[in-house]
């Protein structure tokens, strides 16, 4: 189990089951039939959301995004687990059921977690695009000069 992705995935877990995936606020039509025309104001002025249907944070939402990915991608029994696991908060039994790993094999659930970990770390690190400052991916340096050989007379290599 990875401490770290533990923690950001049981956060998104939470975030899920507090304001869901729908985020955004209620529809202007909605309130005008609720309350038979407009809809009182209150005092003037900005106001913060929070939980008032904002829906999730953005370190929830990569991390759905993330598990999003395991579903599209063939891992679904992965993707399923993390739901029972976070969202759904279901006892260990029933998530290896959800998932077909058979009663008793906790070697094999932990070994699954530990996978999902390693899976959602991957993703979270593609997404972000970068790994300690160095970028992501096939990279084209046509920027950089490369080395090919040695000058006779001082033996500094030479660029290109």
């Amino acid at each position: 189990m990875i401490k770290e992705i533990e923690a950001l995935m049981v956060h998104w877990g939470e975030q899920m089951r507090e304001r869901g995936q729908g985020g955004g606020l209620g529809s202007q039509m909605g309130a005008i039939i609720e309350w038979g025309g407009a809809p009182p104001r209150g005092t003037p002025g900005s106001r913060v959301l929070g939980g008032a249907g904002g829906g999730i944070d953005h370190i929830a939402s990569e991390v759905q995004a993330a598990v999003a990915e395991l579903e599209r991608s063939g891992r679904a029994p992965l993707a399923r687990l993390a739901l029972e696991r976070y969202c759904a908060m279901t006892t260990i039994r029933e998530q290896m059921k959800a998932v077909g790993i058979a009663e008793g094999a906790d070697r094999t659930y932990r070994n699954w977690v530990d996978r999902l970990h390693q899976q959602v770390l991957l993703i979270l690190t593609l997404r972000s695009g970068s790994t300690r400052g160095y970028p992501v991916g096939l990279q084209t340096n046509r920027h950089l000069k490369v080395a090919t050989g040695v000058s006779k007379a001082i033996g500094i290599p030479r660029a290109l």
